[in-house]
């Protein structure tokens, strides 16, 4: 079995860390007789930041220390090697694309519901990009780089633009959440308490319900109101709020499909299902470890899974690896996307100047 590495005290310990050092600063500043609110919430922020930080990087070093030395490298290699490689380039680019153009849909019926037209072949391209290099940064926020992107061409205003990002940000973790609890519940962990499954299922509908109903009672005129003005038509209106969800979740099916083949590839079988809760599971796991491109933790939580479906370590390994290989080409063809994209921005101001 795969060795669990222990983060959990790690965890803690930066806490002690935290709280020692925000003890230290309040010492230094007693001998003023005041503390000024506003500079210990600053120093209180920037703590939490660099502890968030220090985190992050323990969690990287520890699952790229496992990769390094418990990878069965001198048998994954040779799986490797000995992959489909003749197909599985244009599985993995038509599940991305594809990908890409679901949620290009998705952002346009969002955009014209809130009275905004934007050509749909320059929101492919800026999607495209935003969705690709988001992998490089933490928790996924990169993709609000199309919001900046479409600001800079004068084609959206950054307050509906990220109030539309934020309401694709709540239908995703919907969705991911969905695809991980369907999978478990129909396959991928069996062994799980039932009853504790539906006690988990209940208190996401109550949350997610409650969070729907404070949205619909905010005032539209003032500045939270225009946030949530995208998130609050999707509440109101069943037929967009029906669109994209099935755009959502069209979306995700291709990336599980996308890995499904990529697994395939080196001759690893697993359901569907397994599939789609592995990818959620994942997911979650990197985005919410906040390391760049899930460096690490995703190749240990895929081959943790991976072993758990009955595979042997080094095809579990393996699997990890080609899966990397996946966000790997996601990246390759984002930045040609933003090549061709620069190219088409410099030939319509070209055409306009003259």
């Amino acid at each position: 079995m795969i060795r669990v590495v222990p983060i959990i005290p790690f965890i803690n310990g930066l806490q002690k860390i935290h709280n020692i050092l925000l003890f230290y600063i309040l010492q230094r500043d007693g001998h003023t007789g005041e503390i000024h609110e506003s500079r210990i919430s600053w120093r209180e922020g920037n703590i939490k930041k660099l502890s968030g930080i220090i985190a992050s990087g323990i969690i990287f070093f520890i699952c790229a220390y496992y990769i390094i030395h418990y990878f069965q490298w001198s048998v994954v290699i040779p799986l490797l090697t000995h992959a489909d490689w003749k197909w599985l380039p244009c599985t993995v680019t038509g599940t991305i694309l594809c990908f890409w153009l679901f949620r290009t849909m998705r952002w346009f019926v969002l955009l014209k519901a809130s009275d905004i037209h934007i050509d749909f072949y320059h929101l492919y391209m800026v999607c495209s990009m935003s969705v690709a290099f988001a992998l490089l940064t933490p928790f996924q926020s990169g993709e609000a780089l199309k919001v900046e992107l479409l600001k800079k061409t004068g084609s959206l205003e950054r307050i509906p633009g990220y109030g539309i990002f934020m309401t694709e940000r709540i239908l995703d973790l919907m969705v991911v959440l969905l695809m991980a609890l369907s999978g478990i519940i129909f396959g991928a962990s069996k062994l799980l308490d039932t009853k504790v499954i539906f006690t988990v299922i209940a208190l996401m509908i109550i949350c997610f319900a409650f969070f729907f109903v404070i949205i619909r009672h905010i005032p539209p005129a003032n500045v939270v109101g225009r946030f949530f003005q995208p998130l609050n038509q999707c509440v109101r209106s069943g037929k967009i709020m029906a669109t994209v969800v099935i755009l959502t979740i069209g979306g995700w099916l291709f990336i599980v499909l996308g890995w499904y083949a990529s697994l395939r590839s080196i001759s690893i079988s697993v359901n569907f299902l397994d599939a789609a809760a592995m990818t959620a599971i994942t997911t979650l796991i990197g985005i919410f470890s906040f390391i760049p491109l899930s460096l690490g933790i995703n190749e240990v939580s895929i081959s943790s899974f991976l072993v758990y479906f009955k595979q042997d370590i080094p095809v579990a390994q393996a699997g990890a690896l080609i899966i990397r290989g996946y966000s790997v080409i996601t990246l390759i063809m984002g930045f040609v996307m933003f090549i061709i994209w620069k190219l088409v921005l410099r030939r319509k101001m070209d055409s306009d100047y003259n």
